[in-house]
């Protein structure tokens, strides 16, 4: 895609993640939204939502793909993400440095299980080598690169040797590998365990930073939670401008597709709010 071409001098483009939102979006504000994030999901279960780019490009989002697990997706749903890699003509695959499905120990012939909710893989050298490994064989079945999305921390996870800024620094230079930093997942996870986000987010190699997500979040029985639901917070904002110094995001992606209605006034403030910010 031309309008998302590396190198370009242009102010990074601002998109939304698909949702219930978006057409009326579109309708009204066309002139905001450069591009809407789709979910591969939501393509392979309902696909007249490809559609959408006869008005608008669209950059394919993923969670099927469980690159920092140990059970592979099934050769039908990498054929079909490659099938709309090519419908979409999207410019990259953002994934989630997270695992999706999981075998069942007793039984390792049963299918695997869906966790539905990409999960913070265990933090240590172990789970880079086999992200590598998974990236690796992943790679060749794709004509699109593929981008690693930190997940959200919402617990210390067993066995872990570092810090989610730390793992998540050695996976891109370990494996060679452009990142999409969804900021309100780094404030999760800074929040849950305690760290300075402003420190921390400095400690990651953002100059690998293709796409931002930016998002809601919400406080439930004593910790933070992503929240698509939620519009993202001032201090998403001001980490965004933080590390613009440094960055230089071919695209921002507002994720507000997990309610029906928002007020679209907010939703408006947000994305020229988000314009102002990378073009300043």
């Amino acid at each position: 895609m031309e309008y998302l071409d590396e190198g370009s001098d242009e102010a990074p483009l601002v998109g939304m993640a698909y949702g219930p939102i978006v057409t009326g979006l579109l309708e009204r504000h066309r002139d905001l939204i450069d591009y809407v994030e789709v979910p591969f999901e939501q393509l392979r279960h309902h696909p007249p939502t490809a559609d959408i780019q006869d008005q608008v490009p669209i950059v394919l989002h993923c969670s099927s793909m469980s690159i920092a697990g140990f059970t592979e997706p099934s050769d039908a749903t990498l054929d079909a993400i490659e099938g709309h890699v090519q419908r979409t003509l999207t410019p990259w695959i953002g994934e989630h440095l997270a695992y999706i499905t999981a075998a069942d120990l007793d039984d390792p012939s049963a299918a695997p299980t869906e966790l539905t909710y990409t999960i913070a893989p265990q933090l240590s050298e172990e789970t880079v080598e086999r992200v590598a490994t998974n990236l690796n064989r992943l790679r060749r079945r794709f004509t699109a690169p593929i981008i690693l999305e930190n997940s959200p921390q919402y617990f210390a996870v067993p066995g872990s040797t570092m810090t989610m800024p730390a793992f998540v620094t050695e996976v891109a230079r370990h494996c060679d590998v452009d990142l999409l930093l969804d900021i309100t997942h780094f404030l999760i996870t800074t929040s849950n365990m305690n760290l300075d986000p402003v420190a921390s987010i400095q400690q990651l190699p953002l100059e690998r930073v293709v796409e931002v997500h930016l998002s809601g979040m919400s406080r439930q029985s004593g910790r933070w939670w992503d929240d698509h639901a939620a519009f993202a917070p001032d201090e998403a904002f001001d980490l965004l401008a933080q590390i613009t110094p440094r960055a230089r995001p071919r695209a921002v992606t507002l994720e507000y597709n997990w309610a029906s209605t928002m007020p679209e006034s907010v939703v408006v403030t947000h994305l020229r709010r988000t314009r102002e910010l990378l073009s300043a």
